[in-house]
């Protein structure tokens, strides 16, 4: 599988696993007449996620953790992609995310809402490979 597919492939199967993820624990706070959600609701959501992982989203992506810094989520996640690091193309993965972020209609809440993305990945070993924080200024429109 060549890096551009493995990218997307990966890119997929975290935004699919996420998706279902945040479709399942957003849905009570999402209200139709009011988009808003109190520090103490991110709080109990980050909470909740945190109870599901860790989580494998593919063969070598774990979603490690959540965390909420200020209004920003945290996402962790390990990487076991052996020994070679080519195969990770951050700026394909970022670009796509960023749209998911924006435009889809089970992500967009975050940029809504006024909350920030921040995904981190890291090496098994602990080593930070890529780190990307993703904010609602970041939207085309906002």
């Amino acid at each position: 599988m060549d890096k551009t597919t493995k990218t997307v492939v990966i890119f997929l199967l975290i935004i699919g696993s996420l998706s279902l993820i945040s479709n399942s624990v957003w849905k009570p706070f999402i209200k139709k007449e009011s988009l808003k959600i109190s520090d103490a609701q991110l709080q109990n959501v980050v909470n909740e996620i945190n109870e599901m992982v860790p989580i494998f989203l593919d063969d070598i992506t774990q979603l490690n953790s959540v965390q909420l810094e200020g209004r920003t989520i945290v996402y962790e996640y390990i990487l076991d992609h052996g020994e070679s690091e080519d195969i990770l193309t951050f700026g394909q993965l970022e670009d796509m995310q960023l749209n998911e972020y924006c435009n889809s209609n089970e992500n967009s809440y975050f940029s809504k809402v006024g909350v920030a993305v921040t995904s981190n990945y890291l090496a098994q070993n602990g080593k930070k490979l890529h780190s990307f924080t993703m904010r609602p200024s970041d939207c085309v429109g906002s």
